[in-house]
C-alpha cells in the first residue's frame, strides 16, 4: 500500500527532530569577516546590492472555498495541502491553525514541525505539492464529515540548520491520503489525514 503523506509526515517529523536535537551545540552561526573591496571613487554611482533571499508566496485561497458543498470541501482539501511546504519555509502558521481541527494529529503534528523550524532558525527548501482528487465520498450524516481521496506528488525536500548543514532530507515522492474535511462556524476545517484503507 502506497504510504499517506500523513504517515510520512509524521516519520518525518520524528526523524528531522531527532535529527535537529542530535548534536545541538553553539547553534550560533559565526559571524564571516568582511571580505576587502576596492575603494569606489567619489564620482562612482552606488550599485544596488544583489540579493538570494527569494520571495515564498502563500497559496491563493480558491474561491471554490466560498461553497458549502463538496466543491468547497475538495477545495478545502487541495488548498489545505499545499500551505504545507509555505508553513515550513515562512512559519506563518495563522491559516494553517485556522483550518486545523483540534482533533486533527496529522495538523498539529507538521505544525510543530513549522514551529521547530522558525525557533531554530532552520531553512525548509522544496516540498511544493501537486494535488490531484482521486475520489469524493458523499458526506457523512452523523459527522459532517466529507472524506475526499488524494494523491500528493511531492518535490524533494531539505531542511539546512543556521551552520548550513543539511539536517534532514526528503527525497521526491508520490502518495495518498484521506483528507477528511468539514464545515465549521462557516469555514472548512481539516478533521484528518490519514491513510487510505486498504480494500
Amino acid at each position: 500500500m502506497t504510504r499517506a503523506r500523513a504517515i510520512l509526515a509524521a516519520t518525518s517529523i520524528a526523524s528531522a527532530a531527532a535529527l535537529l536535537v542530535a548534536g545541538c551545540g553553539d547553534d550560533t552561526p559565526a559571524t564571516p569577516s568582511p571580505e576587502p573591496t576596492a575603494t569606489a571613487s567619489a564620482d562612482a554611482s552606488p550599485s544596488p546590492s544583489p540579493t538570494s533571499t527569494s520571495v515564498v508566496v502563500a497559496p491563493e485561497r480558491p474561491q471554490a472555498m466560498d461553497d458549502d458543498g463538496p466543491a468547497g470541501a475538495e477545495a478545502a482539501a487541495v488548498y489545505f495541502l499545499e500551505l504545507d511546504d509555505y508553513i515550513m519555509k515562512t512559519g506563518d502558521t495563522a491559516e494553517w491553525e485556522a483550518m486545523s481541527h483540534k482533533s486533527c494529529g496529522y495538523c498539529t503534528n507538521r505544525l510543530d514541525q513549522a514551529n521547530l523550524i522558525a525557533e531554530r532558525g532552520d531553512t525548509f527548501e522544496g516540498g511544493e505539492a501537486r494535488i490531484r482528487i482521486l475520489h469524493t465520498y458523499e458526506q457523512d450524516a452523523a459527522t459532517g464529515i466529507w472524506p475526499i481521496d488524494v494523491e500528493i506528488k511531492e518535490s524533494r525536500s531539505t531542511i539546512t540548520d543556521v551552520k548550513g548543514k543539511v539536517v534532514f532530507e526528503q527525497p521526491a515522492q508520490t502518495s495518498t491520503a484521506r483528507v477528511e474535511t468539514t464545515r465549521s462556524d462557516g469555514r472548512w476545517v481539516i478533521v484528518g489525514v490519514p491513510d487510505i484503507p486498504e480494500s
